[in-house]
């Protein structure tokens, strides 16, 4: 109320935003694949939802112009943590250790990145930071980002029901083993993450989609999505709609 977190609040907001934009336009395009010919039909929206998520992935051309406010913006209130850089063992199948290694992560990049930006100087500091950092700018910006969803994610669930905990908490566990998977080459040549240990990440991914992969309709029905905002052929009765010949479209 008083302003004192607007600074953080914005960070916040800008790093939300980049993430689920991508996040969005992944998931359209993996669900279009994943229904071969009925995904090219323009009735199944596909198209639209694909665009959508573009105009959600542009910030002056490009989300990564908004990572690098997210990253200058940490950097300029960021205290080194020790403790938090130190992740210890990790536990594949525990979401707290796993939780431990994404701010590890955070605390490394940003003490290196810090320490980078205060070797070239201000003279130096912008072709530093625009061509020869920029992939650990845009690296610290996602580690932040996914350590706050994390965060957020962990805080739900103690708020959730107590029926609901349990998928939502295999959920949570398939959220940061994927974060990892996607991420795994630094964990393991920052060593923060033993190679031995990083080998046996797809299997624990994989795992977990097979036991929430029963509960993935019902999962999909949680969001209560009407009749009406679903309003594609392939999400209804995609049967009846190809009784008739179509032409490739509704007509």
């Amino acid at each position: 109320e008083d302003g004192s977190d607007h600074a953080n609040v914005v960070t916040m907001c800008c790093v939300i935003k980049a993430l689920t934009g991508w996040h969005v336009g992944e998931a359209a395009s993996v669900c279009r694949e994943r229904c071969g010919g009925q995904g090219y039909l323009s009735c199944n929206r596909f198209g639209a939802a694909i665009g959508y998520a573009h105009a959600a992935m542009t910030a002056e051309g490009d989300n990564a112009v908004l990572m690098q406010k997210v990253t200058t913006e940490r950097l300029m209130f960021f205290k080194p943590s020790k403790e938090k850089a130190e992740v210890g063992t990790v536990d594949l199948d525990n979401v707290e250790s796993l939780h431990r290694l994404l701010e590890a992560r955070e605390q490394v990049q940003f003490m290196e990145l810090g320490m980078k930006m205060k070797k070239a100087g201000a003279k130096d500091r912008f072709s530093a930071w625009m061509y020869h950092e920029q992939d650990l700018v845009q690296s610290c910006a996602h580690a932040y980002g996914e350590r706050l969803v994390s965060e957020c994610f962990s805080n739900a669930i103690d708020k959730a029901d107590a029926s609901l905990q349990p998928i939502l908490s295999e959920l949570y566990h398939l959220y940061l083993i994927t974060v990892v998977q996607k991420d795994l080459g630094y964990f393991t040549t920052s060593r923060l993450l033993p190679i031995e240990t990083g080998a046996s990440v797809g299997r624990v991914a994989a795992d977990l989609c097979r036991e929430i992969g029963p509960q993935a309709l019902s999962l999909c029905d949680a969001f209560g999505l009407t009749e009406e905002m679903l309003s594609a052929p392939v999400a209804r009765d995609w049967v009846s709609y190809n009784v008739t010949d179509n032409k490739g479209e509704l007509s």
